[in-house]
This record gives structure tokens, sequence and C-alpha cells, in this order.
């Protein structure tokens, strides 16, 4: 169930590494498959994909596949405000008073000068929607709304009408501050978020292979899918049925799936941009999607500095309980490594860590 065809030129040492490490790591741990690519210096040196696409059945995971990213959608979401900024639609320091005049009234006040730059790095003082609680009152806020952007305008409504989930300033990961970033967008623009992220962030990378919510077909089995842990064992979820994703109004914060050299692309743009000269925004737009604000985090990224004060990682994990996604940027090696598993839940998000380390180790990432 290896699928190395595709890696015909790459560095054989690094691709043998790559498999053993990922076919060790399935084997210890039962995960349905997972996939990896290492592009250095421009050259992608390894990429694997190993095991199966549902768990039961004989149909291999592809290179070519595609892999829903979770939160690591974030990333996308800050290079399109990014974009819209630099276009003048909107501003950083924009508040939610001023982007939606029309409930300020009902506006809780605490929300009333929180900008655009807070929901962008979690410090907004919105909630987390990491609980049954908190996915019932947001699917209650959404029920009686048609469409994705009539749902999005609910939701802005409803959160910033009640009390802050924490202080404005303190960190506080929120997908709902990444889900009202969406619905400014589309204020702003007249456009979906989906529409918005094809035409401003995929289409200029030429990014083709990607879409929203689980990939693939039930019927056809024609890509992973998605498996949730239950009973001692992964089992598959249909990606027809809404329980194997979150609710596509969420979006914005993390439906995205996508194949790996597509979100080579995307990651390479952010690399590119980092040493001066990425395609999609101006050099210090770059610079402030990669400062970080609290906790390490910056917009839609999490970013560690040497001792000199120098980028040497830009990282995001994301998981929507069914899939895990990871992401590794190292500017000064010109180093990135992705990684994706179609499973969710803690020992998923371990493996992915040990398979991210692993690699790292082996390429003395940091030395």
């Amino acid at each position: 169930m290896l699928c190395a065809s595709a890696c015909a030129h790459a560095d054989a040492e690094l691709q043998s590494f790559v498999e053993k490490t990922l076919s060790d790591v399935r084997s210890r741990t039962g995960l349905p498959a997972a996939a990896a690519l290492v592009q250095i210096n421009g050259k992608v040196e390894a990429e694997v994909a190993i095991g199966e696409r549902a768990m039961g059945h004989p149909a291999a995971v592809t290179t070519k596949d595609l892999w829903h990213l979770g939160s690591d959608t974030k990333a996308m979401t800050a290079t399109l405000i990014a974009r819209l900024v630099e276009q003048g639609t909107l501003g950083y320091e924009d508040t939610m008073a001023r982007l939606f005049p029309g409930i300020a009234a009902r506006m809780n006040p605490q929300f009333h000068d929180v900008t655009v730059s807070q929901l962008l790095s979690h410090t907004s003082g919105l909630p987390a929607l990491s609980s049954d609680a908190e996915m019932i009152a947001f699917q209650a806020a959404i029920k009686n709304e048609k469409g994705l952007r009539a749902q999005r305008a609910a939701l802005v409504e409803f959160y910033l009408s009640r009390r802050p989930a924490a202080k404005a300033g303190d960190f506080l990961y929120s997908n709902i501050g990444y889900t009202i970033l969406g619905a400014i967008a589309e204020q702003r623009t007249g456009r979906t978020w989906e529409d918005l992220i094809r035409k401003e962030v995929w289409k200029p990378l030429g990014i083709h292979d990607a879409g929203f919510g689980p990939p693939g077909s039930s019927l056809l089995l024609d890509q992973p899918m998605g498996h949730e842990w239950r009973d001692g064992k992964y089992v598959p979820l249909n990606p027809a049925k809404s329980e194997s994703d979150n609710p596509p109004a969420i979006g914005p914060a993390g439906t995205v799936h996508i194949s790996l050299r597509d979100w080579l692309l995307f990651a390479q743009d952010q690399l590119d941009g980092e040493q001066g000269h990425g395609k999609l925004l101006k050099p210090e737009s770059y610079r402030r999607l990669h400062s970080a604000v609290s906790k390490n985090y910056a917009f839609g990224w999490g970013v560690l500095r040497d001792k000199e004060g120098s980028i040497s990682l830009l990282t995001h994990t994301g998981s929507n309980g069914y899939w895990v996604a990871d992401v590794r940027i190292v500017p000064k090696r010109n180093l990135i490594m992705l990684t994706a598993l179609n499973a969710g839940g803690d020992a998923a998000e371990k493996a992915d860590r040990e398979i991210g380390k692993a690699l790292q180790d082996h390429l003395k990432a940091f030395d």
C-alpha cells in the first residue's frame, strides 16, 4: 500500500525514511492511512501515502488523494483577509461596531471595539466552539437560515450579542472568530467565503485539487474517508452524512480539503512571502500574517522565532475530529513538511506529532 511512484526523482534515502516512519506508526497505532510530503529548496524530496481510504476496504490511498485540513484552513482565511486589506475593502483595525452598524445597538458593548486583528489572532474574546453545548447553540442560531451567507450573518449577530467567553486581548482559540472573519469578507464583497477563497487564494496559486467538506463519494470510495474512534476501533464516516464534518457555515475556520501537492503551493507562497517574494501579498502583509500576537500565535499561524528574532518555524495543526493535518515551514532551511491522516482523536493527533518530530529530527531542521 505504499504509493511512491510520484517520487522517482526524489531523495531515495529520505523517501525510504518517510515510508518506514509512516508504515511503523500506522502499524503500531492502527491508523487507516497516513501521508507526508517533504520539500527542500523548492524540490519535493519525499512523497508518501500509505494505508486504506476506508478501514476494512481494499482501496489504497495515493499521493494524489485529498485530505481534510481542519483548522489549517485558518491560514488561508487569514491570507484572504490580508488580500482584502491590501485592496482597501477593509482594515485590520476595523471594529465590529463599524463593520456591522446594523446590529451595533444589539451588540454586547464589550464587542464594539473588537478588531479584525483580534479575530485573526484569537484575542477577540469569542468562544472556541469546542463543546457539545456550544455546538448545540451554534446549530440553533443557523437552523432557520437558508444559504451559507445568511447562516454566517446570523452567527455574527448571535455571538456578538452574547457575553464574551474571555477578555478582549487575552488568547482564546476561537473557531467562531474565524467564522465571523468569513462573514466580514462576505459582507464587504457580496460573495461567499468559498468563492473568495477560490478567487483570491487558490486561483492565483494554481490550486485546482481542493474543495470544502469531506472529500470524495461514499459510493465510489474515490477518496479517503475520515474516521472516528468508536468502541476501540476506527470507523469510516460516509462523506455524504452531515456528521462526517463540522457544519459548512464554519468553513472559514476549518473545512478545506486539498491534495498535498496543492497544499504545498499555498505553503510555498507563505515561505516565499517570508523571504520577500510571495505571489499573493506584499512583503509587509506576510510579515503581519507571521508576527505573533499572543501565545506564539500570529494570523492563522503558530510562529517560533530564534534568538536573533528570525522566524524558525511557521506551523499549524488542524483536525475536525476525524482527520488530522499538519504543516511545518522552516524558512532558514527552505524546508516544508506536510502530514495528513484520515483519522482523528487523541491517538491520531499523537501519531501525527510523532511523524512530524521524526521528520524534523531526521532532517535536523533546527540544527
